[in-house]
């Protein structure tokens, strides 16, 4: 009737955003990071100095977008931009532009990672560093 799953720690979402700070340290970027659990709602939130504040709304939309339809949000701008499926612009509480990442813990979707201020490339770049720090322990 009821199941054991894992869930998002704050412990869990420093390690995370520490390792996209990193990354965004490495490549001279200032970024917003936002990591959400398994129902969207912000467990930790990171502005860089100096890191324009219209990204905290933008990075919180990435992870909000990615768990709540359970795929990155490249997955939404690759049919965009690839496809001409424009109709996914208008995604209720979505955004398809890269730097929202699932955060997986085995095969249990725990929450999501997503990162603003910089391109979508290098946004979707970070966030793929911090997942990793999951898919690593699990």
């Amino acid at each position: 009737m009821l199941t054991t799953k894992p869930a998002m720690t704050l412990d869990a979402a420093k390690d995370i955003a520490a390792a996209c700070e990193a990354e965004a340290r490495s490549r001279g970027l200032r970024i917003v990071i936002a990591i959400v659990d398994d129902g969207g709602h912000l467990v930790y939130l990171q502005r860089d100095d100096m890191a324009q504040v219209g990204s905290v709304e933008i990075a919180t939309l990435k992870a909000r977008t990615a768990v709540l339809f359970r795929r990155d949000t490249r997955d939404f701008q690759d049919v965009v931009e690839g496809k001409g499926r424009f109709a996914l612009l208008c995604i209720p509480n979505g955004i398809p532009l890269d730097g929202g990442v699932l955060l997986k813990f085995g095969d249990h979707i725990v929450g999501a990672v997503g990162v603003g201020g910089a391109s979508d490339t290098d946004d979707g770049d970070i966030g793929r560093v911090g997942s990793a720090v999951l898919a690593g322990s699990a």
